[in-house]
């Protein structure tokens, strides 16, 4: 379990996240919404242990501070929103670094990553390098890389943005299956509608803070949406959308 106690970011004099309490249990899915500015990724961060912070955050009952990032690795891996590097490497080679958190040489033949090639849909695409694929293509070989580094978590900073429709929907496909598979997902998203194939807890933050926290069926959810985005919520066979107040 990942509970935060208190947990304060400040940016300077700007305080980002104001005295955040959550619990997320082995299993559970959190889907973390909220405009721009609001903390979303400064919280993933700091869940994860890359940002300083006032307050506690404990792992299985242990202080986040005592853990080495190897230790913290066994239990979160990360899908970045955007990510870029100046080596070629190819779609297998750069999917088996994962492995580097339960082996140093982790260039071995593995048939964990040959599972997280099948299990992305990119099994055909492991001999070509990550700098000659497409945006979606390139998601799913990190999505990849978190599945072989077998952590009990998996958080993810809007892995669906600026893709095209089709990638999409293939990256929902995959989060979801994770989700059905045990694996527990923490994913910032601007799209409202990943709640229904998660099945998660929902997070609303504004402004550093927590607006609200819990099922989608709470009754106070979709006034909670409302406010926090200044929106009018509407829904039709399970689809949310929104206009303007």
């Amino acid at each position: 379990m990942i509970k935060l106690n208190n947990v304060s970011v400040r940016y300077g004099k700007n305080q980002v996240l104001s005295n955040i309490n959550l619990e997320i249990n082995e299993g559970e899915n959190l889907i973390i919404l909220g405009p721009n500015g609001s903390g979303k990724t400064t919280l993933l961060k700091t869940i994860m242990g890359l940002i300083h912070f006032e307050g506690e955050i404990e792992i299985d009952g242990k202080n986040i501070n005592s853990f080495s990032r190897s230790e913290i690795a066994r239990y979160i891996s990360y899908v970045p929103q955007i990510f870029t590097t100046p080596f070629s490497f190819t779609v297998k080679e750069f999917v088996s670094m994962g492995l580097y958190r339960k082996k140093r040489d982790y260039w071995d033949e593995e048939k964990d990553v040959e599972e997280a090639l099948k299990m992305t849909n990119i099994y055909d695409l492991k001999d070509k390098y990550i700098n000659k694929i497409s945006g979606g293509e390139l998601q799913k070989c990190l999505i990849a890389r978190a599945l072989v580094q077998d952590s009990i978590f998996i958080a993810m900073d809007e892995p669906m943005s600026h893709l095209d429709v089709k990638a999409v929907l293939e990256i929902s496909s995959i989060v979801a299956s994770l989700s059905s598979q045990g694996k527990g997902i923490v994913i910032i998203s601007h799209d409202v509608n990943i709640i229904k194939n998660l099945n998660g807890n929902i997070l609303l933050l504004k402004n550093g803070n927590i607006s609200f926290l819990g099922k989608e069926e709470n009754p106070d959810f979709v006034s909670s949406l409302e406010r926090v985005f200044e929106v009018k919520v509407h829904k039709n066979d399970d689809i949310y959308y929104f206009t303007k107040l």
